[in-house]
């Protein structure tokens, strides 16, 4: 059996004097510009930064165990019928799910780049230490993202009679 696969264009050569910094599935960051997902950036013409993280909801796994755990006991207290194995098994099943469900979860990690039209985010991963050596990489050439604004504190003055 004889399969085609459609070829794929190579990258064009880098010219001389570039050399790459990180280079990962979808994103390819050089000392002179930044492709991602078929767009290509030039750092000078990138404006700044920013990264954002985000935790998979886990409520939903958790409500769903602990639901589980809690029927089984009282199904095991029933007589033996079919209906009674059949909700066991299920609600086995479900607790094994959200376990599974809480060891694989893993945060998402985006990267958001400031151009003159705004900001947009532009590549994600879930390789913490993939995704730290593109912000380092970028930090060294570009404005790291700035810091969250805080919140002067309130102060509460009371009445000492």
């Amino acid at each position: 059996m004889l399969w085609v696969l459609p070829a794929v264009a190579p990258r064009p050569p880098m010219p001389p004097g570039e050399h790459v910094w990180v280079e990962a599935e979808g994103l390819r960051l050089t000392s002179e510009r930044l492709e991602v997902a078929g767009g290509s950036w030039g750092l000078a013409e990138l404006r700044g930064y920013g990264t954002r993280r985000e935790s998979p909801g886990l409520v939903l796994p958790l409500g769903m165990g602990a639901g589980a755990a809690l029927v089984v006991p009282m199904l095991l207290l029933q007589p033996d019928s079919f209906r009674v194995t059949a909700a066991l098994v299920v609600a086995t099943l479900l607790v094994f799910t959200a376990i599974a469900r809480l060891v694989a979860a893993a945060d998402t990690y985006w990267l958001v780049v400031r151009t003159a039209e705004g900001e947009r985010p532009v590549w994600h991963c879930q390789d913490h230490q993939l995704f730290a050596r593109v912000e380092q990489a970028l930090g060294e050439v570009l404005e790291p993202p700035a810091p969250a604004p805080r919140e002067p504190p309130v102060r509460r003055l009371a009445l000492v009679r």
